[in-house]
């Protein structure tokens, strides 16, 4: 005849309850942290992608690793426009003038020609690069690039055949602005198509 099994005494009843307990707070920290890997990996992921999408949403910003952005206050300008075949045409130079690279913003300025307070009128169109010079990104200190204008079709007053020594005025979307005064004085081009106005073609930033 086979004996009944012996009930478990006390203190085995309390080892058992021990150890079933230990066994349950094992899984629940299991879990937690479980969850605490998950939520990291989650804000991770969103950091990169919204990282991400401001660094593509920004044309006129300086990219990640670059130089700060230059300042107006970091960079002497002075333009060089002369005749050519009836437009004025040349380079406005830019030259950084502190100590420390500085990266120059993407894309074209908008530019506005002054002349003894007034501005004369012209529609500015998008030229891309005029000469192979590839584009500059990064201005190193006491380096130089170059932005190439061609001024064409001014009808207005001052006409041909006038001295004048204009400033342009370059200013892009994120701020910067730099003030380039012809040296040496020039002629306005020649008036070609009254009807059509004066157009203005801009590059973007270029190797000197």
């Amino acid at each position: 005849m086979i004996a009944p099994p012996r009930p478990p005494s006390h203190d085995e009843l309390e080892a058992l309850i021990k150890e079933a307990r230990a066994r349950q707070l094992r899984r629940r920290l299991l879990g937690t942290v479980g969850i605490a890997v998950a939520a990291a990996l989650g804000v991770a992921g969103h950091a990169v992608t919204v990282g991400g999408g401001n660094q593509a949403a920004t044309a006129s910003g300086s990219p990640i690793g670059a130089p700060p952005l230059c300042r107006s206050s970091e960079l002497s300008a002075i333009s060089g426009l002369n005749g050519a075949t009836g437009t004025m045409l040349g380079p406005v130079t830019l030259t950084n003038t502190s100590g420390s690279a500085c990266s120059l913003p993407t894309g074209r300025p908008r530019v506005r020609i002054l002349w003894q307070g007034r501005v004369l009128p012209a529609r500015e169109t998008g030229g891309g690069n005029f000469s192979p010079a590839p584009p500059v990104h990064v201005l190193a200190p006491h380096s130089r690039a170059a932005i190439t204008m061609d001024w064409s079709n001014w009808c207005g007053k001052p006409g041909a055949g006038t001295l004048i020594r204009p400033t342009f005025q370059l200013r892009w979307a994120n701020g910067l602005g730099v003030d380039a005064v012809n040296n040496p004085a020039m002629i306005p081009p020649r008036c070609g198509s009254p009807s059509a106005g004066a157009a203005i073609v801009v590059s973007v930033p270029e190797r000197y």
